[in-house]
């Protein structure tokens, strides 16, 4: 199998280099990779299956690089002059598909890399978000605001989920900041949805197909309110609001 063109590869190296210095630039540059061609170092044997070859993290662990380019590529041979030489040019989907649950590392020697957790890798290949029930146990200082970026798309892409479903009366995004033992900070958005008793369950499938590529970035918290309750976002102009018919019960 060839190694790919890499004719694209400026674009895509781009938008990694903007993700890494804006995390709200994450969902693009994780969606143009999806429908991107990768190169990853390995063999194909005559009947078709193919051998790729793995690096060692500095714990020992296994991980498995792939590459945007064959000059990314390159930059792990000047590290690792001894890796394997041979590149397959493979869909990026493919590959992950093939390497589900392992970890992955893109351009592990380059200036912008990307690591992909497992559970990252099949979230964007099922295109649902995990969304995981928590409680908070203590007391707990948060700082709350508008964010200062949003990812594009994100608004547009929640409005049309929670738009189908008139349990949810208004949804607001911000931005949370928890401070951490030892001076650090624990960052995230921070989506409240203000409707129903039963918006949780109704909403919870559209919601984790719409936060599938935008949780990559920054982690989103999603908190429900009932209406004219208050929560930690108030004040902040929601983005999406329920349309009511115009002799509308109370």
């Amino acid at each position: 199998m060839p190694a790919a063109d890499a004719a694209d590869a400026p674009d895509i190296e781009a938008l990694l280099a903007a993700a890494a210095t804006d995390r709200s630039q994450a969902p693009a540059f994780v969606t143009a990779l999806l429908e991107r061609t990768v190169i990853v170092a390995g063999t194909v044997t005559d009947d078709g299956m193919a051998t790729l070859a793995d690096l060692l993290d500095a714990d020992g662990s296994s991980v498995q690089p792939f590459y945007t380019s064959k000059e990314r590529f390159q930059e792990t041979l000047q590290v690792v002059p001894t890796f394997e030489q041979h590149l397959l040019a493979l869909p990026c989907r493919v590959l992950w598909q093939m390497t589900r649950g392992r970890r992955l590392v893109l351009n592990p020697h380059s200036a912008h890399g990307k690591e992909f957790l497992p559970g990252e890798i099949a979230q964007l290949l099922d295109g649902e978000a995990v969304l995981t029930p928590g409680v908070v146990e203590r007391e707990t200082q948060v700082m709350v605001g508008q964010p200062a970026r949003v990812p594009p798309g994100m608004t547009e892409a929640l409005t049309a989920a929670l738009a189908e479903h008139r349990e949810v009366d208004e949804a607001i995004l911000g931005w949370k900041v928890t401070p951490q033992e030892g001076g650090t900070f624990d960052e995230s958005y921070l989506l409240v949805i203000v409707g129903a008793p039963n918006a949780r369950e109704v909403v919870s499938g559209s919601l984790a197909r719409a936060l599938a590529t935008y949780s990559v970035g920054v982690p989103i918290d999603v908190m429900y309110a009932a209406p004219g309750a208050k929560h930690l976002l108030q004040g902040i102009p929601p983005f999406h609001r329920r349309k009511r018919g115009l002799f509308r019960r109370g």
